[in-house]
């Protein structure tokens, strides 16, 4: 066992809420260690719709809900300024929805009163005409619609953003590293024994454990001898590798939930499901029939929706506070934060609930908590301070791509990652050279985030800098990339193989759900090839 550290506070979970606590502690001054068992963003996070928005759905039964929303995706908007992006909603009503044309535009009437909050613009309604003039592909009996606006947001590099200036405040951040025992002194938490991908085992002494780990909330609190309960909800999205709209479409499902069809940048998103989950957190399925649920809810809508290829589908699970009797999809998005001391256990404290778009809300009050039982006097400054690539302007994209000779495309993907550091990235002799086409990513950016974004394996470099996340879904441009890295990390020739053999095995559960017949043949030619190149 490698010899045990000290912190101030040990913080389980690296999702976007543990990133934002620690970030929130290490600039307070505190000593962090951030424990992630998986990747950054891997697990809850990433499986999001991508969006910072205030909820207006939630008006109906948790008004405060949308406040706070509203009110920290102002703050995440101003400090993250590379990372997001507007989002421009139409929402058709059509004959028969629950809600006519009247009721949907009283209801943006109220959310427009909390649009300055998160600096976005007031909703316009439009005759179903309009509607179809400015999306042809909306169903042809609308009888009108409203627009919407909110932010987008890639979440994955949302939270290494926030890991990344942890770490640049003195955290001591891990990922693929576990967290398996919390040590006890009598009825008090004092640390953490963790294992790292190479079973190594260590401990690390705290003053303080916070457990951020999102729907993995129970199993640590019962580490401590304590109960967490939750109601974990099962969100699938389906994965189009191109925009199939300008803008970003609602659908009611068959047993009127509302859905999302969002595109964003080079791809789309639709979805999601939301159903009670009592499976593994770490097996989670895609079913055909939750597939067909999402695409039978939006060709009312959107007609032709069935013609797009899909590429993949995404699963996750959302730490919804425990509530019985409540219809999934009317669970509150609150949440709260435990302090275990009243449960007779000290030095542990557990953040739970809540949603991406008020990450930054959630983590500053768990540190205050946090700070209150150290006796520690410093306020938060996260709602102010820019996240790494946001503190200043960034050159004008078509200067970027002609100084290391990019497409402008590739600059524009560049510097949604890493902002005003887009430069620095790219300063390799790399720079010009394409790992993917189809989802632009040059080797210099790639082999950066193996050096210094603790890239280790091809999935890290998906959420990491987008690896494969274009059409050809890994099958042009996975070798190639597991060359690169390989050479950075050390990987011998049989290593980089069995990585690239690893990647695509993995991302087969995701796909497998929406391969139609001409996706069945494809899937054929790829892994044809691929058994010839891997044996």
């Amino acid at each position: 066992m490698s010899a045990p550290s000290a912190h101030d506070v040990c913080v389980i979970g690296g999702g976007i809420t543990g990133a934002g606590v620690a970030r929130d502690l290490s600039l307070r001054g505190l000593s962090v260690l951030l424990l992630e068992k998986g990747d950054w963003g891997g697990g809850t996070t990433g499986a999001s719709s991508w969006m910072i928005h205030g909820g207006p759905r939630y008006l109906e039964f948790d008004w405060d809900t949308t406040r706070l929303s509203c009110q920290d995706a102002g703050h995440i908007v101003t400090i993250a300024r590379n990372i997001v992006y507007r989002v421009l909603f139409i929402i058709p009503v059509l004959p028969h929805d629950k809600n006519n044309i009247e009721r949907m535009e009283t209801a943006m009437e109220v959310y427009d009163r909390f649009q300055p909050l998160k600096k976005a613009h007031p909703h316009v309604r439009l005759t179903a005409e309009e509607a179809r003039q400015v999306e042809p592909g909306l169903a042809g009996d609308i009888i009108g619609a409203v627009s919407m606006e909110e932010w987008g947001v890639d979440p994955h590099r949302l939270v290494y953003a926030n890991v990344q200036d942890a770490i640049a405040h003195g955290a001591r951040a891990l990922n693929h590293t576990e967290a398996v025992e919390l040590l006890r002194d009598g009825d008090a938490v004092i640390g953490v024994r963790y294992r790292a991908d190479d079973g190594t085992m260590t401990e690390a002494r705290s003053k303080v454990v916070v457990n951020a780990a999102g729907p993995w909330v129970p199993a640590i609190s019962r580490m401590a001898g304590t109960e967490v309960k939750l109601r974990p909800a099962k969100g699938i999205h389906i994965v189009y590798p191109h925009r199939l709209s300008k803008f970003a479409i609602s659908a009611e499902s068959i047993d009127g939930r509302d859905l999302l069809m969002v595109s964003h940048g080079g791809f789309t998103l639709l979805g999601t499901t939301d159903d009670d989950f009592y499976g593994d957190l770490d097996s989670i399925d895609v079913m055909a029939d939750e597939v067909e649920y999402l695409l039978q809810a939006f060709e009312r809508v959107f007609p032709a929706i069935r013609q797009f290829r899909p590429v993949r589908t995404t699963a996750g699970v959302r730490p919804t506070l425990y509530k019985w009797r409540r219809y999934e999809d009317e669970l509150s998005r609150r949440y709260q934060i435990f302090d275990h001391s009243v449960d007779g256990v000290g030095g542990f404290v557990t953040i739970a609930g809540g949603k991406l778009s008020m990450y930054r809300l959630m983590a500053e009050e768990t540190s205050d908590a946090v700070c209150r039982k150290l006796g520690h006097q410093a306020a938060g400054t996260t709602a102010t301070t820019p996240l790494p690539g946001s503190e200043s302007d960034m050159e004008p994209a078509e200067e970027l791509a002609r100084r290391f000779g990019l497409t402008a495309l590739a600059a524009i993907k560049l510097q949604s990652r890493h902002g005003s550091r887009a430069g620095v990235v790219m300063e390799d002799s790399r720079s010009g050279r394409m790992v993917c086409r189809c989802e632009p990513l040059t080797e210099a950016e790639l082999a950066f985030a193996a050096r210094n974004e603790q890239v280790r394996s091809l999935a890290d470099a998906f959420r990491r800098v987008g690896l494969a996340g274009g059409p050809c879904a890994g099958a042009s441009c996975v070798m190639r990339a597991a060359e690169v890295i390989g050479r950075e990390l050390g990987w011998s020739s049989s290593q980089r193989f069995d990585a690239a053999r690893e990647f695509i095995q993995e991302s087969w559960a995701g796909r497998a759900p929406v391969l139609s017949h001409s996706g069945w043949a494809q899937e054929e030619m790829v892994q044809g090839a691929w058994r010839g190149l891997l044996h």
